[in-house]
């Protein structure tokens, strides 16, 4: 008889205050007190141990009051823990990504390791050379791997369960209640965030991301990466965390159309003029498709999948103070027309 893996186990907060503990290698379950669940979750390092090893660790600890050793943030359905060197790193991402840290706690699906090297303001963007200052596990290794390539780190794309598995689109997502979305896509100051604004503001529609949408090459579902919005004001940008509540939707989204912003069309603002076919629609999309690990030809396929399954608009749009009109006249009318479709 084999050995279990040691490591292949995970603790899950229950609402009662005890936890679950899940030995993966018998599909045993264990209900465990809270003090005990705690120290579990707070001990990254139990859990590369067997779970008999981890339990005895979290029954002789202390248990000690919450840290700030680390963050634990949920994107696209998976759960990353960012630990850091310094507090700071850690405080950061805590307070821009509050709203995806879950409601009961649990242990993470794979760890990211930041050092002094990091830079905290592009762990969500792709670089031209490797990424410095970062590094993963999974949760049942010991030993941390860098993570290589140029891809962001932030969910970390290139690193189990993420890896091979999404394409990126360089757009806004707006959710319906029914879970169908619209993507909103645009060049750098075409209009994605003053659409998510629109959006909160009319409230008819919750907002998942204003930047970054990845969608899934296996199910053609879209997540949202919830980066902070970034608000301009008076020639000045800043950026706001996302708020939890009905305006901001978490979690997995059925894509049902696109509206790609085109602030230099010669149609008037707020026309919207759809795709013709699915050759014409991908045409539009291919400058909003961004590098997500999928291979290019899954990559393509998908993207093709995309144009072919919901109505691709281009929507004129005017400069500031205009575009918030063009947006309201053609948006509302999109979005209605998606609610009774």
């Amino acid at each position: 008889m084999n050995a279990p893996i040691p490591g292949h186990w995970g603790a899950f907060e229950r609402c009662d205050g005890t936890w679950e503990v899940i030995d993966h290698s018998t599909s045993t379950t264990y209900t465990v007190a809270a003090e005990i669940g705690l120290n579990l979750w707070r001990s990254t390092k139990s859990l590369s141990l067997p779970l008999r090893q981890a339990l005895d660790a979290a029954m002789d600890r202390t248990p000690v009051p919450d840290q700030d050793a680390f963050a634990d943030i949920e994107l696209a359905g998976v759960l990353v823990r960012y630990e850091a060197d310094t507090p700071d790193p850690v405080e950061h991402l805590r307070t821009a990504f509050a709203v995806s840290e879950p409601k009961q706690r649990s242990t993470p699906d794979v760890i990211c390791r930041l050092d002094g090297a990091a830079r905290l303001d592009l762990l969500h963007r792709s670089m031209n050379s490797d990424r410095a200052g970062v590094r993963y596990r999974l949760p049942h290794e010991s030993a941390w791997q860098p993570l290589t390539g140029e891809l962001p780190a932030l969910p970390p794309l290139a690193a189990p369960p993420y890896r091979g598995r999404f394409f990126a689109v360089h757009a806004a997502l707006l959710v319906l209640p029914s879970g169908r979305s619209l993507l909103v896509c645009g060049n750098q100051k075409a209009g994605k965030t003053t659409a998510c604004l629109w959006a909160r503001t009319s409230g008819l529609t919750a907002v998942a991301t204003d930047e970054s949408v990845l969608i899934d090459t296996f199910t053609g579902t879209a997540f949202g990466v919830p980066l902070p919005t970034a608000v301009r004001s008076d020639g000045d940008r800043r950026t706001v965390p996302l708020a939890a509540g009905s305006g901001t939707h978490l979690g997995a989204a059925l894509p049902a159309a696109v509206a790609v912003l085109s602030p230099d069309d010669r149609s008037p603002g707020g026309t919207l003029t759809t795709a013709r076919n699915a050759d014409e629609a991908l045409d539009w999309l291919a400058e909003h498709l961004r590098d997500a690990g999928a291979n290019p030809a899954a990559t393509r396929v998908a993207a093709r999948a995309l144009a072919r399954r919901v109505p691709v608009h281009r929507l004129a749009v005017s400069r500031w103070p205009s575009l918030r009109s063009d947006l309201d006249t053609a948006l509302t009318c999109l979005i209605k027309t998606m609610e009774h479709s």
